[in-house]
């Protein structure tokens, strides 16, 4: 019944002579990444959704307009991943993914919604806007300096050219040394070529030539560290030199930064050097590899931590493709959450030294604070994965992954109680819930807190509840989180409480008014507002009302996508997916739906009065229960009458 729709339902004509949204109104503000709403709207009509998923999924006609090919978000066998043309959303029937085609490049790729939003518009031929920012003092996706288009396609033709530099010299007389030193490692070709390694002669003026023989300003490459202004101000110099290089790219694939180990047996030369912060790269904002193993993180739904470079690319010929790495730093909380983009899970496979260690102490209570499940696998002193793995082969490794303890876990008996020594008993359990008290606090979700709780009860060999009082009378001190992470809100938002499904009818009444705007009318001069009780329909309702008034039309992806509550959201692009045509004629169902909530409202009235004048007939209450007993059969009657009707 509650079917199919174009993509844009309008009033009038079809939309293929409708103006377009920017030219019917005034530009809008929404809470869509600070962009005006009418350029969203003009970034999905011109990204036609079936396009945009076909250059990374093989779709197949299934309907009259429908698609389906294998979800490129989990694995399977069966194709379970649906595209609507007619709508423009997708939604996937075996992990439950939907959404607008924003959405869409979003959750492929791991962008932010504003990288997702200039993907589509550079698709596109279209010029990104201006964004509205908010009040001062949110926290933003990024503290880099804004650079418009043109600054930021040099800047990325740049790194495309010193990349190309250094994997050419590779190949030269010049690069013998740097190949030797790879085959002495245990990198072959295939994994040189995957993660495009190359190598910076040993010149001061190697990528300098380079760079002025394409032309390419030397002040921007300064700027991305490339090369170096001389002290004495006359001229630059390369800044990597005698270095097997690794380049970074962002989630998009451009080259942003590199990092470079030293071939040089001199002591006095820094082992490693790594572009530092630039108006495209910010260090603590990037994981090295993610590029590369985006594909596999989703496909197996968990990804490896290492600490070197190096490690990460001997693991990728064994087979392991789910491994990234920060940048030469602990891990940091942007870290955590651009991780979080593509997996919520992950292991963390730390050098088995005390510097390892150590970086594991620090990172679990990082990525418990954003959400991120982690487990540690603990490597054999003196051990990284990659000589583990060239000794003991990929088997070995993956069994000891297999074996990988939850954080939480391994923070408590591998960090804080071998600290306590001697001590037993009390005294031990109020020191480590001392210890680990912050971390608790960092934990957002209630359930998963409590979880830990529990946990840490049964390691102290403590009841809960005294677990509980222990850690509420524990003084608060700042966590390691916050003192290394000045990104750290000083106050975490609560969780929101998952929120119940929604009654079957308010629901199809929420579809009718999407798939049949015209009804919105009705469902303000009936007042059927009134009549719907889930909080996030009658919200939901409410918005799609405005956007009918103020535009004449309703987007039904990025209207769907607009909506705060997940699980409506969910609910909706699932349903919409295997709904039927309507056909024109919405009347008829609107007045069926609107019959039934009256039912159901009075079915409710009557039984809270039921409840009522039980209460007043204990209480002894003789003229308040037949007061009460009027009412119910007086409702009784209105909707027997009801139900006499229609519907």
């Amino acid at each position: 019944m509650l079917g199919g729709t174009r993509f844009l339902t309008r009033r009038g004509p079809p939309p293929h002579y409708a103006a377009p949204a920017f030219l019917a109104r005034e530009a809008k503000i929404g809470v869509s990444g600070g962009f005006d709403d009418a350029f969203l709207a003009e970034v999905r009509e011109r990204n036609n959704i079936v396009s945009v998923v076909g250059d990374y999924v093989s779709l197949k006609k299934a309907g009259h307009a429908s698609f389906k090919g294998l979800c490129p978000f989990h694995s399977e066998k069966s194709p379970s991943f649906h595209v609507h043309e007619d709508r423009q959303f997708f939604y996937c029937f075996g992990c439950q993914a939907g959404g607008d085609v924003i959405t869409f490049v979003r959750e492929l790729n791991g962008y932010s919604f504003v990288e997702s939003v200039r993907h589509l518009a550079e698709r596109a031929g279209l010029q990104m806007p201006e964004r509205q920012t908010g009040p001062p003092g949110l926290r933003g996706p990024s503290r880099r300096p804004r650079t418009n288009k043109s600054q930021r396609d040099l800047f990325y033709e740049i790194g495309g050219v010193a990349q190309q530099f250094f994997t050419e010299t590779l190949q030269t007389m010049e690069g013998t040394a740097c190949r030797e030193y790879l085959r002495h490692r245990g990198v072959d070709s295939a994994a040189t070529e995957r993660f495009g390694l190359g190598f910076a002669p040993d010149r001061w003026d190697g990528l300098l030539g380079r760079l002025r023989e394409r032309q390419l300003p030397l002040d921007q490459a300064d700027l991305l560290g490339l090369i170096s202004r001389r002290k004495s101000g006359d001229g630059f110099y390369d800044r990597f030199r005698n270095r097997l290089t690794f380049p970074i790219r962002s989630n998009a694939g451009d080259i942003i930064a590199f990092g470079g180990r030293t071939l040089s047996t001199d002591k006095e030369v820094a082992k490693y050097v790594n572009s530092p912060d630039s108006p495209i790269y910010t260090k603590g904002d990037t994981l090295f590899g993610l590029y590369e193993a985006r594909q596999a993180l989703r496909k197996e739904g968990w990804g490896i931590v290492v600490e070197g470079n190096l490690d990460l690319v001997r693991l990728s010929q064994f087979g392991l493709q789910n491994v990234i790495a920060p940048m030469g730093t602990a891990l940091t909380a942007a870290q955590c959450t651009l991780l979080k983009r593509f997996t919520s899970r992950a292991v963390l496979l730390y050098d088995g030294d005390a510097a390892g260690r150590a970086a594991a102490e620090k990172a679990v209570p990082m990525a418990l604070a954003e959400g991120l499940a982690v487990a540690v696998a603990v490597l054999p002193d003196g051990e990284d994965p990659d000589s583990f793995v060239g000794t003991h082969g990929p088997d070995a490794l993956r069994a000891l992954i297999a074996r990988a303890v939850p954080g939480f876990e391994h923070l408590v008996l591998h960090c804080i109680l071998p600290r306590l020594g001697e001590v037993r008993g009390a005294r031990a359990a109020l020191t480590a819930a001392q210890e680990v008290a912050p971390t608790l606090e960092l934990v957002r979700d209630p359930a998963e807190r409590h979880l830990y709780q529990r946990q840490l009860a049964e390691i102290l060999g403590l009841d809960e509840g005294e677990l509980v009082r222990l850690l509420k009378a524990s003084p608060r001190r700042r966590s390691r989180v916050d003192a290394t992470n000045p990104t750290t809100p000083v106050a975490r938002q609560p969780v929101a409480p998952p929120r119940t499904p929604p009654p079957s009818t308010e629901l199809d009444l929420l579809k009718l008014m999407m798939l049949a705007p015209e009804s919105c009318a009705l469902y303000t001069a009936h007042d059927v507002e009134a009549l719907v009780t889930h909080q996030g329909v009658r919200e939901a309702a409410d918005k799609l009302v405005e956007r009918w008034e103020a535009d004449g039309a309703i987007e039904i992806a990025s209207y769907v996508s607009s909506l705060e509550d997940t699980s409506l959201k969910e609910t909706l692009f699932k349903s919409l997916a295997s709904a039927p045509p309507m056909g024109g004629d919405w009347m008829a169902p609107f007045e069926q739906l609107e019959m039934r909530l009256k039912r159901e409202a009075f079915q409710r009235r009557l039984f809270v009065l039921k409840q009522d004048e039980r209460r007043a007939s204990l209480a002894g209450d003789e003229l308040g229960a037949m007061r009460v007993l009027m009412e119910r059969q007086k409702i009784q009657r209105q909707l027997e009458a009801l139900r006499a009707t229609r519907g």
